[in-house]
């Protein structure tokens, strides 16, 4: 008896088929694709009898709909819906064509499209990029439906872990990416990338990077995320809680010891810290228990210092002025003339809020004497490095009023 397969497949007539030439043949070979992924997807998620209600499917599970939505998601991606210029001149990369400016502050996001495609991305190229979207938004709603930084995420993940360093290095463009990324809600995808420099690998075989970079790229795009949810995100409850729990992140890191801790985290806090300065009514939305655990983090992170007692003074529900009166009595008049500028007038402010609250609460003998001891601090001369005529700081008409009251008009000009 002669014996029969089992397996009657027909012979191909090549193995290796040319590709598609035209746009006819692309749409055949795209319709052909299309129909055999559907059968397959028939076969596993057989579609109701009442499956389609005019071109829409009634099943939201249908082969149908998930081959729709998959054929979609790929046809989407720049590299199939962008067509790279054949003879790209020698410095396309940096945009300077009088044609490539034109289209950079029209149709940005395009421009990047394209630059992906041609795999010609450069730091460079996604900051001007990100600055001319920010040009042309009005509005956090704009920010969010334009998917910019959904765009410059699907290239981070698709490209090398050179191409992740150079992004996540650059401040220029973090600056303006973690403005889109909080208003499309990328937070995770934020915390992700601070993870993996924590841990010194942005992935793929080169993502590997050193301590230190690690550590002043982590510090640098954790203020960017700071100021981004503060000034488009939840407000500073909302960055205040992240910076906590991006904290404990670094805390439970096998890699975390104090120096890196410091390094990593301090000049986010003190951010924090600034703002809840000038802005005292995001201060006061922060729950009491959230801003004790901001402090025990900060008292840290800078024990003894000007920060930690500024966060203690800012409390919402409980100010304490005795970290200030303790950081006064053992700060040298030599010290506070080699700060600059910038440090001393916040340390003013900080004096005259703590003086506003002692009087507040009736404690005039410490107010007289932390008022002394700013005096012989800030004898109100200028500096050898400040301009002719300036004082130490800008004071309001209510932190003059308090200085007049305990007889330090003087120190203001």
């Amino acid at each position: 008896m002669k014996g029969t397969s089992i397996f009657q497949f027909k012979s191909w007539p090549k193995i290796h088929q040319p590709l598609p030439r035209t746009p006819r043949e692309s749409q055949q070979l795209l319709n052909a694709l299309t129909s055999s992924f559907r059968r397959q997807l028939d076969h596993a998620y057989p579609t109701s009898e009442s499956a389609h209600h005019g071109d829409r499917p009634a099943n939201a599970d249908s082969s149908t709909h998930a081959t729709n939505q998959h054929l979609q998601s790929i046809l989407e991606n720049p590299l199939f819906r962008i067509v790279p210029p054949k003879t790209p001149s020698p410095d396309h990369h940096a945009l300077r064509s009088i044609e490539d400016q034109r289209r950079l502050a029209e149709e940005p996001m395009v421009v990047f499209d394209e630059l992906v495609a041609s795999g010609s991305v450069t730091p460079s190229a996604i900051t001007s990029c990100l600055k001319s979207q920010l040009l042309r938004t009005r509005s956090r709603a704009d920010m969010k439906i334009s998917r910019t930084a959904a765009r410059i995420v699907d290239w981070f993940w698709a490209s090398d872990g050179t191409s992740r360093q150079n992004l996540l290095r650059s401040r220029a463009s973090t600056t303006s990416l973690t403005k889109f990324m909080v208003t499309e809600g990328l937070h995770g995808t934020v915390i992700e990338w601070l993870r993996m420099l924590l841990s010194q690998d942005l992935g793929g075989p080169n993502g590997r990077i050193t301590e230190g970079l690690a550590r002043q790229t982590f510090s640098h795009f954790l203020i960017d995320f700071m100021d981004a949810e503060i000034r488009l995100g939840q407000g500073f409850s909302s960055a205040l809680d992240y910076y906590l729990r991006i904290c404990q992140m670094h805390a439970s890191a096998q890699s975390a010891h104090p120096a890196s801790r410091k390094a990593m985290l301090l000049a986010a806090g003190a951010h924090l810290s600034r703002v809840a300065m000038e802005q005292k009514t995001s201060i006061e939305q922060v729950s009491a228990a959230v801003y004790d655990q901001y402090r025990e983090t900060m008292s840290s992170l800078s024990p003894r210092s000007l920060l930690s007692a500024s966060v203690a003074l800012y409390h919402p529900t409980h100010p304490d002025t005795q970290p200030f009166l303790q950081f006064v009595e053992t700060l040298p008049s030599h010290k506070l003339q080699s700060w600059n500028d910038a440090r001393r007038d916040a340390f003013f402010k900080i004096g005259v809020e703590a003086l506003r609250i002692l009087i507040e609460k009736n404690k005039i003998r410490d107010a007289t004497s932390l008022a002394q001891q700013i005096q012989q601090l800030l004898p109100g001369k200028p500096t050898s490095t400040a301009p002719e005529g300036s004082r130490v700081s800008h004071v309001s008409p209510e932190e003059e009023y308090l200085l007049n009251r305990l007889d330090l008009g003087h120190m203001v000009g």
